[in-house]
């Protein structure tokens, strides 16, 4: 084991385990490298990045300390612990040495156990070789991890992506078919509408015919009944021509004294046809 300085009460066991540090539970822990460890505090490495704590920090801790036996192996014994940032050395550009000093003290001093140096290393060496293998495992279970994480995360976009274009789709086909419906129902209506207008005109034609019909009867009739009225009137003038050529040739005494003038039954005739054949006289 290392030599305690004169300024120490205890000595430190040095080893190179993983510590994991965070200000509160709501944080993801950040990982450093154990320098040593007392019953009263420990160092540890850390990245001089942002991540770093700072000088007089409040910390939450995890760590692991080897409790040796009589055995040629050892317990490791888990702890938690809250405490405070009491120094930082700047080791390089990449890395800092911190030192924290735990608020309560581990039940055993991990630098002053029944055990000597050159044992415990090796047995420390044996550990840490598993840890590292462990560690590697880990590395590896959480690259496959991250790996199917973003293959998770690929397969929910993607699948949003279908849900989305498949809201969309849905949402086109609900409108088209409203659409549809709403065109089904402007032509029912207007079908119902040309039929209306299409037994309106069959009726109308119907009434049309009807009247057309009964006037050309109406007409027919007329001009039978004018048809008959003419020969009637005819037939009467000629017979009124008749008697009167008669009286006037007994009253003349002689058929010659008029055979130089116009026929009068061709005089009357004409006069008839005149009358009966003028458009403004109505019968």
């Amino acid at each position: 084991m290392d030599k305690a300085k004169e300024q120490r009460a205890e000595r430190r066991l040095s080893y190179r385990w993983p510590v994991h540090f965070t200000q509160n539970d709501r944080e993801k822990a950040l990982s450093g490298q154990i320098v040593d460890v007392s019953s009263e505090g420990m160092a540890f490495l850390c990245r001089s990045d942002e991540n770093c704590p700072n000088l007089g920090q409040l910390l939450k801790i995890s760590f692991g300390a080897p409790h040796f036996n009589q055995s040629n192996s050892f317990d490791t014994v888990l702890f938690k612990r809250i405490g405070r940032i009491s120094r930082i050395d700047k080791l390089s550009s990449r890395v800092y040495r911190v030192v924290f000093r735990f608020i309560e003290p581990l039940f055993f001093k991990p630098g002053e156990q029944n055990i000597s140096e050159s044992d415990a290393q090796k047995r420390l060496e044996a550990k840490t070789l598993s840890i590292v293998k462990a560690e590697e495992k880990a590395k590896v279970f959480d690259e496959a991890l991250i790996r199917a994480e973003e293959k998770i995360r690929l397969y929910t976009e993607a699948k949003t992506k279908a849900e989305e274009r498949a809201k969309f789709e849905i949402q086109a086909r609900v409108k088209a078919e409203a659409r549809a419906n709403s065109e089904a129902t402007l032509r029912a209506k207007a079908e119902k509408i040309a039929d209306i207008e299409a037994s309106k005109r069959i009726k109308a034609e119907a009434e049309v015919q009807k009247k057309t019909e009964f006037y050309t009867g109406e007409i027919a009739k007329i001009k039978a009944e004018k048809a008959r009225a003419i020969s009637q009137i005819k037939a009467e003038a000629a017979d009124t021509i008749a008697k009167l050529e008669e009286k006037l040739e007994i009253k003349e005494g002689s058929k010659n004294k008029i055979t130089d003038k116009q026929p009068i039954k061709e005089v009357v005739m004409k006069k008839v046809d005149k009358f009966v054949t003028d458009r403004n006289k109505i019968f």
